[in-house]
């Protein structure tokens, strides 16, 4: 922790994160593991891309209103 000092206090002053990109590269990796080498580049690429179609489409999504049950 302390060798990251300067690090740590980057992430926290300013306002920029890496959160994206660390949820794509989550993604791949995921999809790397259940192929499990058994698939070619443009197919891994072909899923990859679909992930990140349906993770934009869900969460820009409107949360819809929860009524009373």
């Amino acid at each position: 922790m302390r060798e990251d000092r300067h690090a740590v206090a980057q992430g926290i002053t300013t306002p920029y994160n890496s959160g994206v990109n660390e949820g794509r590269i989550t993604d791949v990796k995921l999809q790397k593991r259940l192929m499990g080498g058994r698939a070619s580049v443009p197919l891994l690429r072909q899923r990859v891309v679909l992930i990140a179609h349906l993770r934009r489409y869900y969460t820009d999504r409107p949360l819809r209103e929860v009524g009373p049950f």
